[in-house]
């Protein structure tokens, strides 16, 4: 337990406001990952889930490898990664896919400026970033697949207490936007959801798609149901990845 006495001793270590906010500046000045987080917090898009900027090269191998094992590694498949980020899955999925047409859309216009910097590093005409805050401007029946990871999920409402969600997401807008994943889609697609907070299958779009490959849960994402209240903790892995039917 906190005294009061260490709490007046903790404060006093904290360094005065001004200094704080000159720290501030300068992180948002010089920190471009730094600054596309806090546009997403301060300015609230509509639309936007996950307001955090994490991306790392080759997150999720396993993933990758299976769709890449079902699609073939050397086919001309058309390819979305949703919420790209600053670009690492798109350039990831590369890697597994050498001869696919890759798009990544994200929210945030300084991601897809990083991106396209990068990518024309690369030279490789085949790759496309978009702003976008949703699949609605994609053509319908265009994709093989579609990633959408670490996307439809806040982190906050991983915090103690949390029992409800939809003061930062709701389950309606997982489920517009994962029916919009479904036009989108070519049948026998594949669609890989990873860490959401709202499970595919409580989706009506859920029926003409079917579990392929399933993972382990995070505990850092916890589950809310359609009534946007929080779910338990699953008792094994989880659905992942789904096809698309025929």
């Amino acid at each position: 337990m906190m005294t009061s006495g260490s709490t007046r001793l903790q404060a006093a270590k904290r360094p005065p406001f001004i200094v704080r906010a000159i720290r501030a500046l300068w992180r948002l000045a010089t920190d471009r990952s730094y600054r596309n987080v806090m546009w997403a917090l301060w300015f609230r898009p509509e639309a936007v889930f996950q307001p955090i900027n994490y991306t790392a090269p080759n997150r999720y191998p396993r993933i990758f490898r299976f769709v890449q094992s079902n699609l073939g590694a050397d086919s001309e498949v058309r390819i979305l990664s949703f919420g790209c980020s600053t670009g690492d899955e798109v350039f990831s999925l590369r890697q597994y896919f050498p001869r696919a047409a890759i798009k990544g859309i994200d929210i945030n216009p300084a991601n897809i400026a990083a991106c396209k910097r990068d990518a024309r590093k690369g030279r490789d005409d085949a790759v496309a970033f978009d702003v976008a805050s949703s699949t609605g401007s994609e053509p319908a029946g265009t994709y093989d697949a579609i990633f959408c990871m670490a996307v439809l999920r806040h982190g906050s409402l991983a915090r103690p207490g949390v029992t409800c969600c939809d003061h930062l997401i709701r389950f309606s807008d997982f489920a517009a936007t994962v029916a919009d994943f479904n036009r989108c889609l070519k049948p026998g697609g594949f669609l890989a959801i990873v860490h959401s907070n709202f499970r595919f299958g409580d989706t009506a779009t859920s029926a003409v798609f079917e579990p392929v490959l399933k993972r382990r849960p995070s505990r850092d994402t916890p589950l809310f149901g359609p009534d946007n209240i929080r779910l338990p903790a699953p008792d094994g892995n989880v659905d992942v990845v789904f096809r698309k039917r025929l």
